[in-house]
């Protein structure tokens, strides 16, 4: 951008060479920089011809490779600006605040010199005589940043510290094991608390009442690996205060400019939603705690979580999860930074906790109430110090995720988040199936009278949801179930909330408008691939199973797709929405033909079998493609015009749905439009929703009332669980 404003005029529009619009649009200069720091430069883009370099510089075509390009941002970077005395500085100006403050008030500090004036001398020390651009703190950092980014191991790390070690004893200041480097980070704040649990998840060994126990209150499982050693603990949950990390947000000038942005430099636009301040649950929260958005350095907050596997072996079943907090007050391009998503928990496998989650999350629901009440914390801007308040505004997670995270069920006939009341549920055969979206439809409506499941329902209307007093009320019953208990039924009803999280404690909590958000890039994959699956005919992928057939006799519906007996046998017949054998060649071909931009996909072709129309190792992103822009594009006259326009539109919406900048008009006519699509994808192929987990995906997330919370969320990009 300095060498374009060194050529052009402050006013001059330019041609954007983001990733994005690849130089094929005009635009402002601070908007060309927007979209860099989003969506970063075209790798393509070397000679900069379009923005007045000269034609004569030379530009070499194809470089070679002599190391992995991730080498090179280690050691190309400047170490001496590489911010960490900066850093120090800052919290060393923190620290003897503080330590003032602590004195005005009659509590002079102990420590004679603070920990991180220590640290600041330790930058200063060269790593041998004469070395100008490594400090041994400086060293030291950036050989833990490699060791974490290639996953060395601690004994490797280890010794390889010893081999350096031992190379250059003469001028020697190197840690001689990992351990000994690690103390750095404890002194920078950046370590954790290891707390101990019970092997089955009951409690945590923490606090007066259970720190000191060898055995399980509730279970009476050991505490310990071997009980009689007393040494290895069973089960560790790893914490990582949130405050002190919270709290230096404000150490850093710059930083806390940032913290700010979401109401002293966001430019508000009546149309558009480009940050979660836009939305509605952000403005209601405003509403309700005036007293909380006086100060624009308080902090809203997500919070995000989902299992994975650390061994990156899908042959073993173990899973951890770790949870996020986001904070979402910084610009959209620094909410999308991974150095900005703060880890809170760590929970170990190997399981899915199901109901314990509630357990784990108790160190983090303290330090909550901590930031809700307020914490003293400097302000680098100001050089006051004032009360850091912090409030988080919803959870991401995907739908499994949803019953772990919330206490509401996520099976049975309330499944859906948005049928407390009537559920559009039906029971057929050995699953529960959710058809009708007629009912979402105006009354009057022509797809009402033509919808297939118009009379499985007792009531035609809209199903309901619960009112805040209706749904505290339901959680009151729950108040006291406990990891291992079960809510009876009392007589005919079904349990909608089987357990009341400590979330629900938080003060704000009850009164937040949107409290949970669903990540839509889980919820493509599954939808992408059992469309993909039932259109190819893909055995194992396709919705269009014998038991959907014997589906369709029990509901009496479509007699056409129904099962036809013939002599001693029963055959299926070919539904119009799958592709015949050279359709499907064709398909193929257009996807195997396919070209993308640099950056835009991962290579689909790799998880295609065109000879025997497979799909193998599909990723989340590419199903959010394929959804998206190519199976739209690649179905264009291979199937029916009124099948390929639904498929075209649902495709539409998902991609509407996950634009960056959402236009509320654009969400007002998406309300109207879905229901409309459901019903037609219905009418066309009923199999696919009589398949519980398609249309629970679809029923959850394609609603006019989940277009609403979209519109209260504010940019679904920033709202997605896509950072785990």
């Amino acid at each position: 951008m300095n060498f374009v404003r060194e050529r052009f005029t402050e006013d001059e529009q330019i041609l954007c060479p983001c990733s994005r619009c690849m130089n094929h649009q005009s635009l402002h200069q601070n908007e060309v920089e927007r979209h860099l720091l989003l969506n970063g430069m075209s790798n393509t883009y070397s000679k900069w011809i379009n923005h007045r370099e000269a034609s004569d510089v030379h530009v070499l075509e194809e470089p070679a490779v002599l190391q992995d390009a991730n080498v090179d941002s280690f050691v190309s970077e400047d170490t001496n600006d590489c911010g960490l005395e900066v850093m120090l500085g800052e919290l060393d100006r923190s620290e003897q605040h503080g330590n003032e403050a602590g004195q005005d008030e009659g509590n002079p500090s102990s420590d004679t010199a603070s920990h991180f004036k220590q640290l600041i001398e330790e930058a200063k020390c060269e790593l041998y005589p004469g070395c100008n651009n490594f400090s041994r703190f400086t060293f030291v950092i950036k050989m833990l940043h490699v060791k974490s980014y290639y996953r060395i191991t601690n004994s490797g790390f280890s010794a390889i510290l010893r081999i350096l070690s031992e190379a250059f004893r003469e001028f020697n200041t190197i840690p001689k094991s990992y351990e000994e480097a690690k103390k750095m980070l404890r002194e920078l704040g950046l370590g954790y608390v290891s707390i101990h649990v019970c092997p089955n998840n009951c409690v945590l060994f923490r606090g007066n009442e259970y720190a000191e126990l060898d055995n399980c209150p509730v279970c009476k499982a050991s505490r310990w690996k071997d009980p009689e050693r007393k040494k290895v603990p069973a089960k560790v949950l790893r914490h990582f205060p949130l405050i002190p990390r919270l709290q230096r947000l404000f150490v850093s000038k710059k930083r806390s400019d940032e913290a700010q942005w979401h109401k002293l430099k966001r430019k508000y636009n009546e149309k558009e939603m480009t940050h979660p301040a836009d939305g509605k649950a952000w403005g209601d929260f405003d509403n309700r705690w005036p007293d909380f958005v006086q100060d624009a350095r308080n902090l809203r907050l997500g919070l995000a979580t989902d299992g994975f596997n650390p061994f990156s072996n899908m042959s073993s079943s173990y899973s951890m999860w770790p949870v996020f907090v986001i904070p979402y007050n910084l610009p959209p391009w620094a909410c999308m930074d991974e150095s900005n998503f703060i880890m809170a928990l760590l929970i170990p496998g190997p399981h899915s906790l199901g109901k314990a989650f509630d357990v784990f999350l108790q160190p983090l629901i303290e330090e909550l109430h901590e930031l809700w009440s307020g914490v003293d914390t400097f302000d680098a801007m100001t050089g006051k110090e004032f009360k850091l308040r912090a409030a988080v505004l919803w959870c991401i997670h995907d739908y499994p995720a949803l019953s772990t995270l919330s206490g509401r069920t996520t099976s049975g006939y309330f499944a859906c988040l948005h049928c407390d009341k009537n559920p559009q549920s039906y029971a057929i055969r050995s699953k529960i199936c959710y058809i009708g979206h007629c009912r979402f439809l105006p009354r009057g409506h022509h797809l009402r009278k033509d919808s297939d499941f118009v009379s499985l329902h007792d009531s035609s209307a809209k199903p309901g949801t619960f009112t805040i007093e209706e749904l505290l009320e339901e959680l009151e019953k729950v108040r006291r179930v406990r990891v291992g208990q079960k809510r009876k039924r009392s007589g005919n009803r079904v349990p909608i909330w089987g357990r009341r999280i400590c979330l629900w404690d938080l003060p704000y909590w009850p009164t937040l408008k949107l409290r949970r958000n669903l990540d839509v890039m889980h919820i493509e994959k599954n939808v992408c691939e059992s469309l993909l699956g039932t259109i190819l005919d893909i055995k194992g992928k396709s919705k269009d199973t014998v038991n959907a057939r014997l589906d369709l006799a029990d509901l009496k519906i479509r007699k056409e797709l129904q099962l036809q007996h013939s002599g001693d046998s029963y055959g299926m017949p070919k539904a119009r929405y799958t592709l015949t054998k050279s359709k499907k060649t064709e398909f193929c071909n257009f996807l195997k033909e396919a070209k993308f931009p640099d950056g835009y996909a991962s290579n689909i072709q790799r998880c295609l079998n065109a000879d025997s129309i497979k799909w193998q190792g599909l990723k989340t992103h590419d199903c959010h493609i394929l959804l998206q822009r190519i199976i739209p594009a690649g179905l264009r006259g291979l199937l029916d015009d009124d099948i390929y326009q639904t498929i075209a539109e649902f495709g539409k919406f998902f991609r509407e749905l996950c634009s960056q900048k959402l236009n509320k008009d654009v969400l007002a006519r998406m309300k109207t439009e879905i229901p409309i699509i459901l019903c037609k994808l219905e009418k066309i192929s009923p199999l696919l929703f009589l398949m519980s987990w398609f249309t629970l995906l679809s029923t959850c997330l394609m609603r006019p009332s989940s277009v609403d919370l979209c519109s209260s969320g504010g940019c679904t990009q920033l709202n997605d669980a896509c950072i785990l």
